[in-house]
């Protein structure tokens, strides 16, 4: 899976597959107390690749 992996990630902006800790930080800021009023909301976390 690594290699397909990095096929997919090289098509996004950010050039790479997302580690999984950037994941992790985009999922604790949606769970924190900062996103208290973001209700409904989608938070694609993969480099770009949905505006490509």
């Amino acid at each position: 899976m690594g290699e397909d992996l990095d096929v997919l990630g090289a098509q996004a902006l950010a050039g790479r597959p997302a580690a999984a800790r950037e994941i992790v930080e985009a999922i604790a800021c949606l769970a924190g107390d900062a996103a208290s009023l973001v209700q409904g909301a989608v938070l694609p976390a993969d480099g770009g690749r949905t505006v490509v």
